[in-house]
């Protein structure tokens, strides 16, 4: 069984949920699954994602998003979601730098309850929200944000959504050789189909002189489509590429089944 990291709860409609869980069986996929509680119409808010969630528990694993804006963060609603049964959590489109001092101690806490962190790194298309929030978007969210809080919670399991896209998968492959706890995924726009196997090679080539050639830096990806409830293929079309980049690279069976699942598997206690 495989495990998706990376999905977007964006309906509400009883059929399209239940159609995406049947595509999902079809994969013969898990999904870590988010919505949004900043009133976006087309993302589903947590208590709705946590009702489908449980609705189909087999399939379907609850992810919080987490809105960082210009105030404090109460603490104790972290534990509430941790103990409402919340997996991991999306952080993306903060109102200032991932790394800003206003968001450490989120940071911190999340170590102490052992949720994973999935940030959206790089390219991030304009949209209507822009207009209403008025947040820096590409800066705030390069992959070297994502040093200071690596450095600092060394426990914390930080997840690269998209290697950077295309604007910094120089900077997403970087993070992920220097730091044990950066992980990234290849899901959604600027790097999913965009990245072929010798260029991910590349990027994870050893930073010594004497190039490593055991493909150690593989074993970092994790599976993460960027799908949709409402477009399920693109989970379909995202497991297909992860199984030819890692054939084209000739990973070995171990490596593979980290990257499919295994990894996330051991973070969320779902062995067995």
């Amino acid at each position: 069984m495989f495990i998706d990291f990376h999905a977007h709860f964006d309906s509400c409609d009883p059929a399209e949920v239940k159609k995406f869980v049947r595509a999902a069986e079809a994969n013969d996929c898990v999904t870590v699954i988010s919505g949004g509680d900043m009133g976006d119409d087309h993302f589903a808010p947590s208590d709705v994602v946590m009702k489908f969630c449980r609705e189909y528990s087999d399939r379907l694993i609850p992810a919080a998003k987490l809105d960082f804006t210009d105030r404090e963060f109460d603490l104790s609603q972290l534990r509430k979601l941790k103990d409402q049964g919340f997996k991991a959590v999306k952080i993306i489109y903060p109102y200032y730098e991932y790394d800003h001092d206003l968001y450490m101690p989120i940071y911190e806490e999340l170590q102490k309850l052992e949720l994973p962190a999935l940030f959206h790194t790089g390219v991030y298309r304009p949209q209507a929200l822009d207009e209403r929030i008025r947040r820096p978007m590409l800066l705030n969210m390069d992959p070297y944000r994502l040093d200071r809080i690596a450095r600092s919670f060394q426990k914390l399991r930080i997840v690269e959504a998209h290697l950077g896209t295309s604007a910094f998968r120089l900077q997403g492959a970087q993070m992920v050789k220097i730091h044990a706890n950066v992980y990234a995924d290849l899901g959604g726009s600027g790097s999913w189909k965009a990245l072929t196997p010798q260029m991910l090679a590349e990027l994870f080539c050893s930073p010594l002189y004497v190039r490593d050639a055991t493909g150690q830096y593989f074993g970092k990806l994790i599976f993460g489509s960027d799908c949709y409830i409402t477009i399920p293929d693109v989970q379909t079309r995202a497991l297909r590429y992860y199984h030819h980049i890692m054939e084209m690279n000739d990973l070995p069976q171990e490596t593979r089944d980290a990257v499919m699942g295994g990894t996330v598997a051991r973070w969320l206690n779902l062995q067995g």
